[in-house]
């Protein structure tokens, strides 16, 4: 492959630049669709209910399978991805993406509902490993966190369009017809996928080439992968920003605005929408630092140390709805905008053929403490309220219950400060 143009089919060229920037969109595209589903439940839920007649538990089950299947499937979507290339690891998870969509969309009960949510999480797992991949071999390393910050913008843009403008689309179509648009929209962009996403010839002939001299090439790149002592400490700074972000804003925001304070929930929306939209726009932001500088380090230690004072005011301040609750919600957002960051300093700690499976080891930390976080933060709250005798759980509760994610962010501050600026790890494989 020429530096202007490639061959397919024989006699279709296409040009180069077309087919970097139409992979990266496509797969993008999926992904943006990933975080819509992911999460619009909270938008549909009262639908979805009416309509399937689901009890709060049940729906609750429905939204957290998503989460779960994805977490458990991270590891195992790294292997396949590193394995099988960009090309078909993306292609196979959005094409199960598009399974799980069409399912929850036409799901005639719970039991299929269930299913689609499952598959979601099945094919999103592989679909982020191929775009963090394409990322990581097709641009380059002096803007490489620039691009994973565009990346998580983009992503974000899509759970901010499940808020506030899916509220108002169901004014004019039902929850169905909402889901089944957005699963047609990743149809059409997983078939573009074979024409558009190519993976990158370096990447390609470095597994070619192992393939041919080791046994288990992949396998023995993962060994290290999992010793690699920088991959894990960046497995809990992203685990303690983003996993107690992604954690609160998926569920327990709304409540505890709603409870805590007694406002309504459309009101109480818009905080979380602002964190949100907040969260991508400093994920662009925090790339482009962290290029300019030249380091990833000292963006990942403020923002560690930015996300405990964030939880500890909402957990001991005195606070309320207003000036001061926005700009907390502000606050939050931006403490979770490293993601891309904590990505690029990912793919730096080891070799090429073995960042998939690194980038998906390190994003499970951040849905394996969401998924955690929501489930402790419940546990707390009944606890509490029991005790209390509380009908609905108070501000205080709330506050108790948000002990969890600081101490967790406590833990992504020191692991930030135990980071190596740039990882060395490909070098020392192939010495």
């Amino acid at each position: 492959m020429n530096s202007t143009s490639t061959v397919m089919g024989g006699r279709l060229r296409i040009p180069i630049t077309w087919l970097k920037w139409g992979g990266w969109c496509l797969l993008i595209s999926i992904f943006m669709n990933g975080f819509f589903f992911r999460f619009a439940p909270s938008t549909l839920s009262g639908s979805m209910q009416q309509e399937l007649s689901l009890t709060a538990t049940t729906l609750g089950i429905v939204a957290s399978m998503h989460f779960w299947i994805y977490t458990l499937m991270q590891v195992p979507a790294g292997i396949f991805t590193d394995s099988v290339g960009i090309r078909k690891g993306g292609f196979i998870g959005g094409t199960v993406t598009v399974i799980g969509a069409f399912s929850f969309g036409f799901a005639p009960n719970l039991v299929v509902l269930l299913v689609g949510s499952a598959l979601l999480g099945l094919g999103l797992s592989a679909v982020f490993v191929a775009l963090m991949s394409y990322n990581a071999t097709w641009f380059s390393p002096e803007r490489h966190s620039l691009v994973m910050g565009t990346t998580m913008l983009l992503a974000a843009l899509g759970s901010v369009i499940a808020q506030t403008p899916t509220a108002y689309l169901l004014h004019w179509f039902s929850w169905r017809e909402v889901v089944l648009f957005f699963a047609a929209l990743t149809l059409l962009a997983t078939a573009c996928l074979l024409i558009f996403c190519k993976d990158d010839p370096a990447a390609k002939r470095i597994r070619d080439s192992k393939a041919k001299t080791t046994v288990h090439p992949i396998l023995r790149g993962n060994r290290y992968v999992l010793r690699e002592r920088q991959v894990w400490l960046l497995f809990v700074c992203v685990a303690a920003t983003n996993g107690t972000l992604y954690a609160f804003l998926g569920l327990w925001a709304v409540p505890l605005l709603t409870d805590g304070f007694s406002i309504q929930p459309a009101q109480a929306a818009q905080y979380a929408t602002v964190a949100l939209t907040m969260y991508g726009l400093s994920s662009l932001f925090w790339g482009w630092i962290a290029d300019r500088i030249g380091e990833k380090k000292p963006i990942i230690v403020v923002t560690a140390m930015l996300s405990v004072a964030v939880w500890a005011l909402m957990a001991f301040a005195e606070w309320e709805p207003g000036g001061v609750a926005m700009a907390l919600f502000v606050l939050l957002g931006l403490s979770g905008g490293p993601v891309g960051v904590i990505f690029a300093a990912t793919k730096e700690s080891v070799p090429l053929e073995n960042v998939g499976f690194a980038t998906a080891l390190v994003n499970m930390g951040a849905f394996l403490t969401a998924a955690l976080v929501q489930s402790g933060f419940g546990i707390i709250l009944d606890s509490v309220s029991a005790a209390d005798s509380e009908t609905v759980p108070s501000l205080q509760s709330y506050q108790l219950a948000l002990i969890l994610p600081l101490a967790i962010s406590g833990l992504g501050v020191v692991a930030s400060l135990l980071l190596k600026e740039r990882g060395l790890a490909s070098e020392r494989l192939n010495e």
